[in-house]
């Protein structure tokens, strides 16, 4: 019976990937599966250490305030849509540590698994570039690329989130140097290539964020990664000067949204950016200890009370930026639960280098600084994000969780 849950669920892991190319839907059911399967295991065998640690109870009290800040939302129902099952990804993040443990081959399965899938996004994508559809007939909209399985454009946004755990894995299960080292090269600046051409300016700053991250302080892979992004560089300059199209969407726009109409104006991110930070701004003020609730910005965009702007339309799902929907929907109190990990994991980063520096000892593996990576891409506040609820987005950000989890474990009891 246990064999089957871990052989089941590690197959489920392995094809997540694959399942975020085809929408919200099955990688939802994917995590919602594995966390059943796996926490009937774990209660079974009692081997509570899972939960009985500082990450899940932080998290679940994390989880709890956003339930009962829900209760007293404007619209209750709509606000627990967001609330009431979002324990679903702690918990499938503590899933994923368990079948580490459990399956000493996870890892690297995953890494061959995940390497393939984005080698398959990679031909879909660059086919989509040339041709305006992708390979099973979703139109490219024309400045942005859609996902090989879905019409949704995001492909940039999923390379750019998934690339620090592409490397991670990658790390930990080859010797980069010695095996099969040309081809990560070429699948590197491949990468970097299409999410430039991608149209998505948020995936290019995500990209670019990571890179610097990893080449800081990767120890014995830097080198790669340094050569693969000046190469990238390169190649991206020379498109940007033959290909005026992607050179408007990336530089000239961004400068355009920026600063406006009239030189002496700047913006954060868009004249349209800056309407919706405005309208979580005044959200919190009116609440700043809790906020309006999950999932209430698109409830109260509308208000005049929160929106006074007649020359942009300052109402749409979200703030499109991690930190204004949390101040907005959950206040100080949601914010301080996000702030404390953010602020732990550069805690790490610090400790690492100060040991380097003192010690000439390295505190984190290349490993897990690429899955450090991972959250800064996701907890970095200075850029647009997706919905901080949304399903889809929630997969990618806690699924480097559980790889982080356990080998956080491993070396505790090694």
């Amino acid at each position: 019976m246990k064999k089957n849950i871990i052989f089941i669920s590690s197959w489920l892991i392995y094809f997540l990937p694959l399942a975020l190319l085809t929408g919200p839907f099955l990688p939802d059911l994917s995590i919602c599966l594995i966390g059943i399967f796996v926490t009937a295991l774990i209660i079974k065998e009692k081997k509570y250490i899972y939960f009985n640690n500082n990450y899940f109870i932080f998290f679940l009290l994390f989880c709890i305030y956003l339930i009962v800040r829900s209760l007293f939302a404007k619209s209750t129902m709509l606000s627990l849509e967001s609330s009431l099952f979002y324990f679903r990804f702690g918990l499938f993040a503590i899933c994923v540590w368990y079948l580490i443990e459990n399956n000493n081959k996870l890892i690297k399965n995953f890494s061959i698994f995940l390497l393939v899938i984005f080698m398959f996004t990679l031909i879909d994508g660059y086919y989509q570039y040339f041709n305006e559809t992708s390979l099973f007939g979703f139109h490219w909209p024309g400045t942005r690329l859609t996902l090989p399985l879905d019409s949704k454009a995001i492909l940039g946004g999923y390379l750019s989130r998934l690339f620090p755990l592409l490397l991670a894995v990658l790390i930990y299960s080859f010797d980069l140097k010695k095996t099969y080292v040309l081809i990560i090269l070429l699948i590197l600046i491949l990468i970097d290539i299409l999410i430039f051409v991608s149209g998505e300016r948020t995936a290019l700053a995500l990209l670019f964020l990571s890179t610097v991250f990893i080449i800081f302080f990767l120890s014995k892979y830097k080198r790669i990664r340094i050569f693969t992004f000046l190469v990238s560089l390169v190649l991206m300059s020379l498109i940007a000067i033959y290909n005026p199209s992607i050179k408007q969407i990336n530089i000239d726009q961004t400068i355009s949204q920026i600063s406006g109409d009239k030189s002496n104006n700047i913006f954060i991110f868009s004249k349209v950016h800056q309407g919706y930070i405005v309208g979580s701004w005044k959200m919190f003020i009116d609440n700043p200890l809790f906020g309006q609730g999950p999932k209430m910005f698109r409830v109260l965009c509308d208000d005049i009370q929160f929106n006074q702007n007649d020359d942009i339309d300052a109402c749409s799902t979200h703030p499109h930026n991690s930190y204004a929907q949390l101040i907005a929907e959950t206040g100080i109190l949601g914010l301080i639960f996000v702030l404390i990990f953010y602020f732990k994991m550069i805690k790490l980063v610090f400790i690492h280098c100060v040991d380097y520096i003192k010690k000439r000892e390295l505190l984190l593996s290349d490993y897990q600084i690429c899955l450090i990576a991972c959250f800064m891409v996701t907890l970095w506040p200075f850029i647009p994000s997706q919905n901080f609820f949304g399903n889809w987005i929630n997969i990618i950000y806690y699924l480097p969780v559980g790889f982080f989890l356990h080998s956080i474990h491993n070396k505790k009891n090694s």
